[in-house]
């Protein structure tokens, strides 16, 4: 899996559907259909950064559709 956030590979499960990213050091929850991004403020306390719908995300959109060939 890449992060959604700078798509490097640095990207490790943390628990049960939550994965962190060491090279931005954001954190990925995903919960049933949506996707959630969160940065890690000073303090610890994570900020949501993004919310985004799965379906969204995974049925590409018609340009994706024509250079892939999907």
């Amino acid at each position: 899996m890449d992060c959604p956030v700078c798509s490097k590979k640095d990207i490790g499960k943390i628990g049960r559907n939550k994965y962190f990213c060491s090279n931005c050091f954001s954190e990925v929850s995903i919960n049933k259909n949506t996707c959630n991004i969160f940065q890690i403020d000073e303090n610890g306390s994570l900020i949501k950064i993004y919310e985004k719908l799965l379906k969204d995300i995974l049925v590409p959109n018609s340009p994706l559709k024509e250079k892939y060939n999907i």
